[in-house]
Parts: structure tokens; C-alpha cells; sequence
């Protein structure tokens, strides 16, 4: 990598990493020993930890982290959501972007499964509290985002100009998948409701309501793309071959695989795609990992700085919030 400064570089924004206050506890799912439940149990430690975020983001070279918890880590994929701990988290998660503006911005956590409920939480936390997105669970009781049940909290984010992490949660036979295949089964477990949760949403006519809602899925839903080629028009061979845009529907590409990237542009285009680490659960991100990846993969310059930072950066300045060249970083709320 050349010698020069780090101004002068395209800034890295990391859309997908999480955080949890200090009173949260890791719960190791059913079925789940020995090294996969030391693994767990490592990641869950930092997952608590400020410090140890702080300090990977500034080892890696990472402009901006927009930080998440899940309705998920609150209250599991199904019942009743404690809304008051909802509300608790988001909390938390404001301080500390506040408290180091020029790393960390933060997304709402939002119930889009409890309807009017949901949607004032997310107000909340985004005109009082200064969070610059939402993030919302892929599932909830068999239900997916898109269902109408979810659409005043996609209502807010229209209004609000912010953009909303649509994030996995375990499948339903989480412990089943556990059983075949370790945490590789459950990963795709929750790839598989992720990408079900892409295709609800191109179904269920959220777009034509809100078409400037911009929505960004996990590297572990692209499979999704696959069938949406073959069954949704706007993702065919004949839609991209004529230049169509794509709707307002981004991946992250979690593991910087240059092959998966590859794929994820193909079908995407390069204004779709971003980076998301899902900190501190896979690989940390680094400048010098993602160089790499965007090397092996033969991205184009103009290509890389969208996909690093560029894309996460269009998304969130509609807002009035952007990290900087210098990775800094202001919130209106």
C-alpha cells in the first residue's frame, strides 16, 4: 500500500457492526459446544466492549462505523419485544456514537413487527437522539419485513430520509441446522430468512409506497439474488444488459471474499453494493484486506471508493450525516 496519509485515501464505512451495553448477556443457543460455543463466547465478550471496538476500528482504518443491536439480542426471534429495553439500547447507542463522533454513527433499533409501536421508537431515536438510520429484524412469529404489519416503521425511515439495515435473525429450526452442519448451518439459516425477508419486500409493493426508501441486506442473504434473476424483472439478464437501474436494495458483503463480491456486483451494479463487517461476529475489516479483495477481484478505482465508503456515504447525506474524507462525522437530528 503506498506511504501516504490517511486523508488521502477513499474512507472506509463499515455499515454492519454491533454493540451492546454492558447489562447484556450472551446466550449460548441449544446445541451449540465446544469450539463453536468458545467462539461465541469470544465474540460476545467484545461484543460489550467499547474499548476493544474503538481500537479495531482504529487499527483497521475504518472511517466510520454505524453501530447496531437487534430486536433479536433483545428479545429473541419470537413473543413479546420489551420495548422499554428496546428504547435502553438505543440509548446506549447514542452516547456512545456521541461520545466518538468522528468513529461510530448509530442505528435505531425498531420493532417493525409491533406496527405504530415500533415506528415512534424509531422516531425517537432518530430526531431526539441523533441515530443516523434503522436498523429492523428480517422476521418475526413467521412474519417478514415487508408485510404491511411493518410498514410504518419503513414509513418513518421515507419520511426521515435514513436508511434501514434489514438484518438476519436465526431460522425457526435454528437447532436442527446447528445439528447437520455447526455454525455454517445456522449462518445459513439466517441467511435464508435475510434473503426471504429481500424477496418479501420486492413482493409485497413496500418500493411503489416509498421509492426513495433505500434498504440495505447482509452478505448472507445474496442468495436471494439467485431466484430474484430468475423472478423478479428487475434483477433478470434482460433488465441489466439494458442498463435498468435497480431498485433501492443494497448488500453488504460480509467475509471479503473477492468471488462473492464479484457476483454481488454482477448482478447488483457497484452503486448497490457496500461494506459490512458484522463486527465482532466474522473477520474483522481492514484497508489492507479490503485492497486486497478489490486487487483479486479487478475493481475499478471509481468502483472501490463507492462500494468502501462512497454508497453508505450517499445514503446517510440525505439525512445531512456523512463521514468525511478524514473519517469524521455529524449527525442532525
Amino acid at each position: 500500500m503506498p506511504d501516504t496519509n490517511r486523508d488521502e485515501l477513499w474512507p472506509i464505512v463499515d455499515f454492519h457492526a454491533h454493540i451492546r451495553p454492558p447489562w447484556w448477556k450472551l446466550e449460548i443457543p441449544p446445541g451449540v459446544s465446544g469450539a463453536d460455543a468458545a467462539w461465541q463466547k469470544t465474540w460476545g465478550e467484545k461484543l460489550t466492549s467499547p474499548e476493544t471496538l474503538a481500537r479495531e476500528t482504529a487499527e483497521a482504518d475504518v472511517s466510520l462505523r454505524l453501530l447496531s443491536s437487534t430486536i433479536e439480542g433483545i428479545s429473541g426471534i419470537s413473543g413479546p419485544v420489551d420495548h422499554e429495553e428496546v428504547r435502553r439500547h438505543n440509548d446506549y447507542l447514542a452516547d456512545l456514537a456521541a461520545s466518538q463522533p468522528d468513529r461510530f454513527a448509530a442505528l435505531a433499533t425498531a420493532d417493525a413487527f409491533s406496527g405504530e409501536a415500533g415506528a415512534r421508537e424509531a422516531e425517537r431515536a432518530v430526531t431526539e437522539r441523533g441515530h443516523v438510520g434503522i436498523v429492523v429484524d428480517s422476521a418475526r412469529d413467521g412474519v417478514f419485513a415487508g408485510d404491511p404489519v411493518t410498514w410504518p416503521v419503513f414509513a418513518v425511515a421515507a419520511k426521515l430520509k435514513v436508511p434501514v439495515l434489514v438484518h438476519p435473525i436465526a431460522a425457526p429450526n435454528a437447532e436442527a441446522l446447528i445439528k447437520a452442519a455447526g455454525r455454517a448451518g445456522n449462518s445459513f439459516g439466517r441467511g435464508h430468512v435475510n434473503g426471504t425477508a429481500f424477496l418479501s419486500i420486492l413482493k409485497n409493493g413496500l418500493l411503489d409506497e416509498f421509492p426513495e426508501l433505500d434498504l440495505v441486506f447482509t452478505g448472507i442473504g445474496l442468495g436471494a439474488l439467485i431466484t430474484a434473476t430468475a423472478e423478479a424483472p428487475a434483477y433478470s439478464l434482460a433488465a441489466r444488459d439494458a442498463g435498468k437501474e435497480r431498485p433501492n436494495l443494497y448488500f453488504d458483503f460480509m467475509g471479503l471474499d473477492p468471488s462473492v463480491l464479484k457476483f454481488a456486483l454482477e448482478i447488483l451494479g457497484a452503486e448497490r453494493v457496500l461494506v459490512g463487517s458484522d463486527w465482532p461476529i466474522w473477520a474483522n475489516l481492514t484497508r489492507a484486506k479490503l485492497l486486497a479483495v478489490f486487487d483479486r477481484a479487478q475493481v475499478a478505482e471509481a468502483d472501490r471508493r463507492r462500494i468502501a465508503g462512497g454508497n453508505a456515504q450517499r445514503l446517510l447525506v440525505r439525512r445531512g450525516t456523512a463521514a468525511s474524507s478524514g473519517g469524521s462525522a455529524q449527525a442532525h437530528g
